[in-house]
């Protein structure tokens, strides 16, 4: 007897999605849509009738899914030159295989897009009234079935743009019933995003009785698995912030002639967050962050204001629980999130930061990619990351969806290699000019090794005492014996020391 799923146990048929949260690379969300016909329930996975639900090994690349979607006339009829046109008003680049057809013109209109009038129903009640730029250009290719890599800023609306269409996808596939898997996939990269998304799959599902969503957490890396049991049709879509070199060789790999859609200045600071550096000492940290916070919380209460959402981030587990302990002694609202705590936890963190209890997040990096909160209008780094992709990833949990944030990120001696960086990245943005960053694997072993290189200088630096016209090394155990001279010029015993 085939396995039938828990969420498919007992009940008739439904349509259904699964969100999972696996291992995959810097905070990118990938989606894969299966276009096969459902199987009955007494079918065998291994009857001819069902060998789609196995991927052909003989084909590295997936067949894509036939359209079953068409847009508004007034959409069809747009000629090339008003879509280009449109598109350049939405800072939207588009690029297409050389032999590949073009992609669909941008759509400004939920309207246009012809969708289920359940979806139009939960878009209207979600709040949407139009398409940000990556939604009116990524929905109608998704729509169209087409495989693609989409690339916008945090806050922009990725998951909208990829969950409405998947929705619209399996309204338009026959029902899944007993022993079927689901006709849509999402991976994410962490527990958190994967509910994340789940939440906002169900907002925009949720005048659908039949429609179904499973979550699956934790586990082992099993994308290969996962790649290996879809269906040889099927379309995959993939989001992210930042598009390193990496994640484009992968998607050559499982993607079909994707169509790469880039919304304005992908790997760079976003302009509505305010960037501010200050230099301290490791031991002043926490007590300049107090002050900090203090501040903030009485200039809330003499105005009358509730007191503002922030998030500040720390390097380690331990002392992300330093930190939430030092605040709430303070008597700040605070709490915190980081991998040690139990999912139980990490989801009573999440959500009492979500709805305003607690105004403080004092988190690791688990919390910079893909996290949504609204209204989060301070970042704080107590400890900068090592790389700028993940400083950017970081104050991208602010200024979201046009709104406007504030970073402030505290740095020693030791972070200067990446405050260098951050300074160039703030006056690129102040004249208006912003420079993508280099984001992967080889950015950011560069970016150590730099890092590293400082460190041993400054080490070699501090060790170094200058005694006569040559320097000696001083063990630190004998630091103490070091004493300035009173003598200004030089003596027989300074000469006597050279040879």
């Amino acid at each position: 007897m085939s396995y039938v799923p828990p969420h498919l146990r007992n009940s008739g048929p439904t349509t259904t999605t699964k969100i999972s949260s696996i291992n995959l690379d810097n905070g990118r969300t990938n989606l894969s849509f299966s276009s096969s016909s459902s199987s009955n329930s007494n079918s065998s996975l291994s009857s001819p009738s069902s060998n789609a639900f196995r991927r052909s090994s003989a084909s590295s690349v997936p067949n894509s899914v036939p359209p079953q979607w068409q847009p508004s006339e007034r959409v069809l009829r747009m000629k090339p030159d008003q879509i280009e046109d449109v598109r350049l008003r939405l800072n939207v680049d588009v690029t297409v295989a050389s032999d590949s057809s073009p992609a669909l013109a941008p759509i400004e209109s939920f309207t246009d897009m012809c969708l289920h009038q359940s979806i139009m129903k939960d878009i209207a009640i979600h709040g949407y009234t139009t398409p940000t730029p990556i939604q009116a250009q990524a929905m109608p290719v998704a729509l169209s079935g087409r495989d693609m890599l989409g690339c916008a800023e945090t806050g922009s609306g990725k998951t909208a743009a990829f969950s409405i269409p998947m929705i619209q996808h399996c309204l338009a596939q026959p029902p899944v019933c007993r022993g079927d898997g689901p006709l849509a996939l999402v991976l994410a990269p962490t527990r958190e995003l994967a509910q994340q998304i789940e939440k906002e799959i169900k907002a925009f599902s949720r005048s659908l009785e039949s429609f179904k969503t499973a979550i699956v957490v934790g586990g082992t890396n099993i994308y290969e698995q996962v790649m290996r049991s879809l269906p040889e049709k099927h379309q995959t879509l993939l989001f992210s912030a930042t598009m390193p070199v990496e994640i484009e060789a992968l998607a050559q790999d499982y993607l079909t002639k994707p169509v790469q859609v880039r919304v304005g200045n992908v790997s760079s600071p976003t302009a509505n967050v305010s960037q501010t550096l200050n230099k301290v000492s490791e031991s002043e940290k926490i007590d300049r962050l107090l002050a900090l916070l203090v501040e903030e919380a009485s200039q809330a209460g003499r105005s009358g204001r509730s007191v503002p959402l922030t998030i500040v981030f720390v390097e380690r587990k331990t002392r992300c629980d330093e930190v939430a302990e030092a605040l709430v002694a303070q008597d700040l609202h605070a709490v915190a999130l980081h991998g040690g705590r139990s999912q139980s936890e990490r989801e009573a963190a999440l959500r009492e930061f979500r709805n305003g209890s607690t105004n403080i997040l004092v988190a690791t990096d688990v919390a910079s990619r893909g996290l949504d909160v609204t209204g989060v209008t301070h970042v704080i780094n107590l400890d900068l990351p090592k790389t700028m992709e993940d400083y950017v990833h970081r104050i991208g949990r602010t200024g979201r969806a046009g709104s406007m944030g504030q970073a402030t990120s505290f740095y020693t001696d030791r972070d200067m290699v990446l405050v260098a960086q951050i300074k160039k990245a703030i006056a690129d943005v102040e004249s208006g000019n912003p420079v993508n960053y280099a984001v992967g694997k080889d950015a950011r072993r560069k970016e150590r090794e730099a890092a590293a290189s400082h460190k041993e200088a400054r080490t070699a630096l501090s060790n170094l005492s200058v005694m006569g016209p040559r320097p000696i090394n001083i063990e630190d155990k004998y630091m103490f014996m070091i004493a300035a001279s009173n003598v200004k010029g030089e003596g027989a015993a300074d000469s006597a020391w050279d040879d």
